[in-house]
């Protein structure tokens, strides 16, 4: 297993066989490195990635569930097929978390990828986690993110 600080607020535990996200794959993946930690388990097809809003005047009125609908009409017209099916509300390092699941393809392949979605706030920032795998592996593959989401925890 391994830990990690991120943002200096957040601590996280995730399985061995994961490598560091360099800024050039974040920007593959999610468009920007900025305010955005991420690792890739290559040969699984599997990636962890947590983001946090900036600090500022705005940032003290959002709420995860806010940011997940300006993450989703984002995601809606980025990605092919997009279908959300599924919504949760759980608890994250002891605050409250709402998180979505949702499906899509990359571009024109014929390969569906299955991604969950949780934010939750934390000093006036919103943290968003994100696991994405292949949808033909997610019965197996998602029970490992149900335990990185209980090892989080914020100072």
């Amino acid at each position: 297993m391994n830990n990690v600080k991120i943002n200096n607020e957040i601590n996280l535990t995730y399985p061995d066989g994961f490598n560091e996200m360099g800024e050039e794959e974040l920007k593959k993946y999610f468009g920007t490195p900025n305010n955005r930690w991420g690792v890739h388990d290559a040969p699984n097809h599997v990636i962890l990635s947590v983001c946090w809003t900036k600090k500022g005047f705005f940032s003290f009125f959002a709420d995860p569930e806010s940011f997940l609908i300006g993450a989703e009409s984002r995601l809606h017209k980025r990605l092919l097929n997009y279908q959300r099916i599924g919504q949760f509300k759980t608890k994250i390092a002891s605050k409250k978390a709402q998180g979505i699941r949702f499906e899509y393809r990359v571009n024109d392949s014929v390969i569906v990828q299955v991604c969950d979605l949780y934010a939750f706030k934390h000093k006036n920032k919103i943290y968003a986690v994100y696991y994405i795998l292949r949808k033909n592996d997610a019965i197996e593959k998602l029970p490992a993110f149900e335990e990185i989401l209980k090892s989080i925890t914020a100072e």
